[in-house]
């Protein structure tokens, strides 16, 4: 009876797994079935497909971004004039403001080229010999007057020895002929004596005035070649009055130059074209030493700046095709681009974004991508420069 039982429970039990196995089966068939009937009813596959394109906020700017035009020393500086409009395109070193100082300081530029074509011309007078010109008329007159005293003074005494030898001469022959009359005793010894008295005075006066000639003649001589040397002393053209009159004329071209850069600096220029996006000080105010005098943009050609997660960067590369859209509605439609430059520093992100919602990290660590605005599209932000916009890069 046992073994019966045994042998009933493993029939039926052999039955339940084989009604259960059939069951699975007609279960399974009629799922796959329904499957094909409803392919929307199909379960998610687990594996995500990865994106094809990198998504970051980011910024309209210029070309070269916004320029900041300032001064040297802003916080000294006060505004004369404004030369432009906030719109207005400029060139290349267009003044675009006047500083006050400037009437100042264009006198004091007059005055130094002034002093510059002094100094020159002294120069010009010291190479030609010419630097001492009053002197050297001067010294001429007085070599002139001298030569005309020695000619004019040797004549004289000259004359006067030759009237005191014409006189010698009368003496000479009297007491010769009173020598004779003495000796035939015709005359007095006293007489001769008188004679011999005026002969030799007669001489002596000789002498004396051939004297007079000789040291009138060598003073006047020795005066005439000391005035003669100081005239070839002021002809002459020394080196080192060169030296001094070039160093001189060197100092006032200097004076020149520093004069000229402060006139610059009174005068508020652009280094590159154009436009001007934004005045910041104004007529008679100190120069904004933050902002500047004004801010310009080459928005002839715009630019996006998109700031992508460092996790992302390594997906971007140079000539990606970009699609921006405004953020916040400034415009319609996208705009197209392509990737110009990838920056190489990473660095926390500058964009604001909703600081209620949970999912924005503002800590993310972000690197600045630019992106070249295609030239069609351009002229349509040119006016938006700061504007945010979401940035979609093709990868």
């Amino acid at each position: 009876m046992v073994e019966l039982r045994q042998g009933v429970s493993t029939i039926i039990q052999c039955c339940v797994a084989n009604t259960t196995i059939l069951s699975l089966i007609v279960c399974t068939a009629c799922g796959s079935m329904q499957a094909q009937n409803n392919p929307r009813d199909s379960p998610i596959p687990t594996e995500v497909t990865t994106s094809s394109q990198v998504v970051a906020l980011g910024k309209l700017v210029p070309q070269g971004d916004v320029i900041k035009i300032s001064v040297v020393n802003a916080q000294d500086s006060r505004v004369n004039q404004i030369l432009v409009q906030e719109g207005d395109f400029v060139q290349a070193n267009q003044v675009i403001a006047i500083l006050q100082g400037q009437n100042r300081v264009e006198q004091q530029l007059k005055e130094t080229q002034a002093n510059v074509a002094i100094k020159r011309a002294q120069l010009r007078k010291i190479q030609q010999g010419d630097s001492k010109q009053g002197e050297i008329i001067a010294q001429k007159a007085a070599i002139a007057e001298l030569t005309a005293r020695l000619r004019t003074e040797t004549k004289q005494r000259q004359a006067t020895i030759a009237q005191a030898e014409a006189t010698m001469r009368n003496a000479e022959l009297k007491y010769q002929r009173y020598l004779t009359l003495v000796a035939e005793g015709a005359i007095q010894r006293a007489e001769l004596d008188d004679a011999q008295e005026q002969f030799e005075r007669a001489k002596a006066i000789v002498a004396q005035n051939q004297a007079e000639l000789e040291n009138t003649t060598s003073t006047l001589a020795a005066q005439l070649a000391k005035e003669t040397a100081n005239l070839k002393r002021l002809q002459e053209v020394r080196p080192v009055d060169v030296e001094i009159a070039k160093a001189e004329l060197q100092q006032a071209q200097i004076q020149v130059e520093q004069s000229k850069a402060q006139l610059e600096d009174t005068q508020v220029r652009v280094p590159v074209a154009g436009q001007i996006l934004r005045i910041n000080t104004r007529v008679g105010e100190q120069v904004n030493t933050q902002e500047g005098i004004a801010e310009l943009g080459q928005t002839k050609q715009m630019y996006a700046i998109a700031e992508v997660y460092e996790t992302d960067i390594v997906k971007v590369q140079l000539g990606h095709p970009a699609i921006i859209t405004s953020e916040y509605g400034g415009f319609s439609g996208e705009l197209r681009g392509k990737v110009d430059q990838i920056g190489l520093q990473i660095g926390k992100t500058r964009l604001s974004q909703d600081q209620n919602n949970p999912t924005n990290d503002v800590n993310a660590r972000v690197v600045e991508v630019k992106i070249r605005i295609d030239s069609e599209d351009s002229p349509k932000v040119a006016a938006l420069t700061g504007m945010q916009v979401r940035v979609r890069i093709k990868v």
